[in-house]
């Protein structure tokens, strides 16, 4: 069956997925007229044509940001189309093309800022800060008391 633009559903962005409605995972979404991204048991497929594009498991941060680039760069589907079947913003998108740019692939490894889990406060300050909690100080005091 073919599908024209005017033919899509629901938010604009999903044609079918597996019709049963059981929450298994499975879509199909339609990023342009020629690419699209299909989401089965954790795995995501983008293929453009009928021929992959890319092929990642969900969660793996750095091969969906290529996978994006990949689109934009080759031209087949825009920033805006992009960002919208990936669930997020075109500066993301942007963002994701100048890393690429300027460190490829293993640029789009690590988001910019702080790493994500690392303490800030050295271990001495937390087990102080926790004791003064466990004191009942509250967070002005404790503040006051750390010349914050």
């Amino acid at each position: 069956m073919i599908f024209s633009m005017e033919d899509r559903q629901g938010d604009g962005d999903r044609l079918f997925g597996n019709g049963d409605g059981d929450g298994d995972g499975e879509s199909t979404t339609f990023i342009s007229a020629r690419a699209r991204l299909q989401t089965c048991d954790g795995h995501r497929v983008v293929s453009v044509c009928g021929v992959v594009l890319a092929h990642y498991a969900l969660g793996d941060r750095m091969a969906e940001a290529h996978a994006m680039v990949m689109l934009v760069e080759q031209g087949w589907a825009y920033q805006s189309e992009i960002a919208r079947a990936f669930a997020c913003s075109e500066r993301t998108v942007r963002r994701h093309q100048r890393r690429f740019e300027s460190g490829g692939l293993g640029a789009l490894g690590r988001e910019s800022g702080y790493p994500r889990g690392r303490s800030r406060l050295p271990a001495s300050r937390l087990q102080i800060v926790g004791e003064w909690k466990a004191g009942g100080i509250g967070n002005r005091e404790i503040a006051r008391r750390l010349g914050v």
